[in-house]
């Protein structure tokens, strides 16, 4: 009588466990050879979104930081630095500056030389 070793299987069941897996192992190989709709190196694809641009501006607030202080070219330019303004003069209060400028920061001093206030215009 023969006696079969445990943990081997005979080759029929070998046959059927291949065969059953076949269409498995064919669908997994189409799904790699499917290609997308999206066709990066050609005119098809849709372009990129823009970006909305940055409009520089002026907010005179933040150059509080120097009222009471001397006004030296170094404090004018740190002012203008903060407040996000592309030019920074001084001028007595209340003074009028033409043109206008809305990105320009207009340091107001005393006859001191002290800041006093400031705005954009």
């Amino acid at each position: 009588m023969p006696t079969s070793v445990q943990g081997t299987m005979p080759s029929s069941a070998r046959r059927i466990s291949c065969r059953a897996l076949m269409p498995v192992m064919l669908c997994a190989l189409a799904a790699c050879q499917t290609r997308g709709t999206d066709r990066p190196f050609t005119s098809e694809v849709p372009l990129p979104p823009k970006f909305a641009e940055v409009v520089p501006s002026c907010n005179g607030a933040p150059a509080r930081f120097a009222l009471g202080q001397k006004m030296t070219p170094a404090l004018l330019e740190e002012a203008k630095n903060r407040t996000g303004a592309q030019v920074a003069v001084t001028a007595k209060p209340g003074e009028a500056l033409n043109p206008a400028n809305p990105l320009r920061l207009i340091v107001e001093v005393d006859p001191a030389g002290q800041m006093v206030g400031a705005r954009c215009g």
